[in-house]
């Protein structure tokens, strides 16, 4: 009789403190206007590859090598593109010009540096809060 009286309240217990249990501040979007509302609201919590940027400097690197395709004869022969559209010819000229990368020096939040090497001119500036995702460095808006 005990061992029923016993199951009988934790049964009257879990039912009464299920209610209780419930997410009620679980949002889910009914329509396009509440996705957009409900996607655009700020996240809360740490954010994992957030910081400061330290410093932008740039840093050249020698342009990549592209192997003849043609086996060599004699080494003073080089073979060129004679006739070609748009500009080949000038790309085959310019193919081994050195190549202009910058880096952000980036102070995580949680103390840790990062050095971001990017192929286009940032639109950043010492001090500006960012978050590094994928690879590319992106100003937030906090």
């Amino acid at each position: 009789m005990c061992r029923k009286k016993d199951v009988l309240v934790l049964l009257l217990f879990s039912v009464i403190n299920c209610p209780s249990m419930a997410q009620t501040h679980l949002k889910l979007p009914s329509s396009d206007d509440d996705f957009r509302v409900l996607a655009g609201a700020s996240q809360h919590g740490p954010c994992e590859r957030c910081g400061v940027v330290q410093g932008i400097r740039t840093q050249t690197h020698a342009g990549p090598t592209v192997m003849n395709s043609v086996p060599v004869i004699a080494p003073s022969l080089v073979s060129t593109p004679l006739i070609g559209t748009g500009n080949a010819v000038e790309e085959a000229r310019h193919r081994n010009d050195p190549v202009v990368v910058y880096v952000i020096t980036v102070r995580y939040d949680d103390g840790s540096f990062a050095f971001i090497e990017q192929h286009d001119e940032p639109v950043l500036h010492k001090g500006d809060r960012v978050q590094v995702v994928e690879g590319r460095v992106e100003r937030r808006s906090d």
